[in-house]
């Protein structure tokens, strides 16, 4: 190479964050030199490096072409594709990059990362850990890896990979971001918040360090802190949506009078971006509902649910599929083989809103009993092996079982049975009666009608719950729910306690003792008042469950009839009688 080829100087302005320079330098350089590879390869990371993403694809594109191994700038391509969002043409490139380069590490943590993002998370974990397997001093590597496992519902060993990841560095904010929920999932609620808090301390401008100590706090019950994260997301960021979001739900009517402006500013900025405009129009929504201004409230769910039915429509055709397919698996009642156990399990759902997180609290008030919140370990085991039909015989069961002891944080010394209140467990009763004998199913049911008015207020997180995005939708789901728990009613008389919410939350004393009784525990008091529990809370209820048991939301549908009109019109009678009453 001539000696008067500025390679140094460009990567020094590179390495200095001086961009501009760096591909001005460049670009004069390959007026001279326009068959030299690395010329075109750091042009192309100036420009990523000023967010020009597309301009610089044709840089790394030539850079390649003039030499076809040139690896640093197919792994620049692949990355520059993913960060565009261009997943297909990146999995291609880097599904040819690891076939001819099998030990190049870079090119199998971009792959994991392509095949995230294309919903194949098995493939992209054992991507990762191949990456691992050649450079485990790498951290980066590790937390990818964690970040795959704990969508795999594997929180062990998410926790085990973050904790490496740790360990190589200390004080890399993402990794303690990414250790704070499933320290949280597993009841760790000191180690997740303290993670947050060290990640806020590392990087008190990170935006991501800030959302998570906010939760953390609001799981803990600290109301008071968590407004205070948000307001310090605002100072960095004013027109922040997750944070005008969750502070209108924390916020006074007299403090939110101001954060309106900002949510509207927000929104106008916001253009076509479906999530936020969605978090900013359900902020405006309860910032409109606590000043009793229901016609503009109706308008900002509308826009708010629209935006989400956008980014995560519903599938009826699949749902109907997926329910008749449960029910088809159990002509008779479940062959009951699964083990007894020292500790009873008991599963407290229902349609999410119903009313499940307070009927936990009750139990988990018992000194005996452990509220473990919301397990994610039957539908991450049992969905896909529904949907690939399956059998669920003697070494599916122990495969479960084993997951779920993997899942299983440490109880308690006392501790004679926990609750896993993931409301949607609905759909798996069969499934959880054959994996445990013994047991215990508490069913909260609700006038389907306030639910649907409380899922339409709400945000969820992932894609589980977009059906409460669409009201014919919402309808189209009620009635598959009603549908398969009357089927399991039928496989399994007297087993399934039915605990309507109207009278759980008009005499919560009356309510526990049932709980107590169903449950096999002798009544304590204290159940009687789940509001004093300290226990944290990971669920969208959490700063509702700090409240006295009120039923200031029973009826509350009738002020929004219109708004509920074609969800209401959707119902099935059949499976919905007396709601004319």
């Amino acid at each position: 190479m001539p000696k008067q080829n500025p390679h140094g100087v460009v990567h020094v302005q590179l390495q200095q964050g001086r961009y501009k320079s760096a591909l001005k330098a460049a670009k004069s350089a390959m007026a001279r030199f326009p068959k030299d590879p690395i010329l075109a390869n750091l042009a192309g990371l100036a420009m990523c490096g000023l967010g020009q993403q597309r301009a610089a694809i044709p840089m790394f594109q030539n850079a390649i072409r003039l030499d076809p191994h040139f690896v640093d700038a197919q792994r620049n391509l692949a990355q520059t594709l993913l960060l565009l969002g261009m997943t297909k043409k990146a999995q291609t490139l880097l599904d040819r990059m690891v076939a001819i380069h099998p030990e190049d590490e870079g090119a199998h943590y971009l792959q994991a990362q392509a095949l995230a993002k294309l919903g194949l998370t098995e493939a992209a974990e054992a991507a990762a850990s191949r990456a691992i397997d050649l450079a485990p001093g790498q951290p980066r590597n590790f937390n990818l890896r964690g970040i795959l496992r704990n969508t795999l519902g594997l929180t062990d060993q998410a926790l085990e990979d973050f904790e490496t990841a740790l360990r190589l560095d200390p004080t890399n904010v993402d990794t303690l971001i990414n250790i704070s929920l499933p320290l949280a999932r597993q009841t760790r609620y000191d180690a997740a918040l303290d993670a947050a808090r060290r990640a806020v301390a590392l990087a008190p401008a990170h935006i991501g360090a800030h959302l998570r100590l906010a939760a953390s706090y609001l799981e803990t019950g600290d109301k008071t802190a968590a407004q205070g994260e948000y307001r310090e997301i605002l100072t960095l960021e004013p027109q922040n949506a997750e944070a005008i979001e969750h502070l209108a739900a924390l916020q006074s009517r007299e403090q939110n009078s101001s954060l309106s402006k900002a949510a509207r500013a927000a929104l106008k900025r916001a253009g076509s971006r479906h999530q936020e405009r969605a978090s900013l129009n359900f902020g405006l929504a309860r910032i409109a509902q606590q000043a009793g201004d229901t016609g503009a409230e109706a308008r900002h769910l509308s826009e708010a649910n629209r935006a989400m039915a956008r980014a995560l429509p519903y599938d009826a055709i699949h749902d109907s599929a997926l329910n008749h397919a449960i029910m088809a698996r159990f002509p008779a009642a479940p062959d009951v083989t699964g083990p007894e156990t020292p500790i009873t399990q008991i599963y407290v759902l229902g349609l999410p809103r119903s009313g499940t997180t307070l009927a936990e609290a009750m139990l988990g008030a018992h000194p005996a009993v452990k509220p473990l919140g919301e397990q994610i370990v039957a539908g991450r085991q049992l969905y896909p092996l529904i949907e690939s039909e399956r059998p669920f015989g003697a070494a599916e069961i122990e495969d479960y079982l084993s997951a779920e002891r993997r899942m299983l944080p440490d109880l308690p010394e006392g501790t004679t049975a926990f609750t896993d209140k993931m409301p949607e467990n609905y759909r798996l009763i069969g499934f959880l009666k054959t994996v445990h004998p013994g047991a215990r199913f508490v069913h909260l049911r609700r006038d389907p009608r306030d639910v649907a008015l409380s899922m339409w207020r709400g945000h969820f997180s992932g894609s589980a719950l977009n059906y409460t995005y669409d009201l014919r939708g919402m309808a189209h789901r009620f009635n598959l729910y009603a549908e398969i728990m009357a089927f399991w009613h039928r496989l399994l008389p007297g087993q399934i306690l039915e605990l309507p919410y109207e009278e759980m939350t008009a005499d919560p004393e009356a309510a526990s003792r049932t709980l107590a009784a169903h449950c096999g525990l002798d009544w304590v008091p204290q159940m009687a008042r789940p509001h004093e529990t300290p226990e944290a809370v990971l669920t969208s209820s959490a700063a509702q469950l700090r409240q006295p048991v009120h039923r200031r939301s029973v009826g509350a549908w009738r002020q929004h009839a219109e708004t509920l009109a074609p969800f209401i019109a959707g119902l099935d009678p059949a499976l919905w009688p007396g709601l004319d009453k």
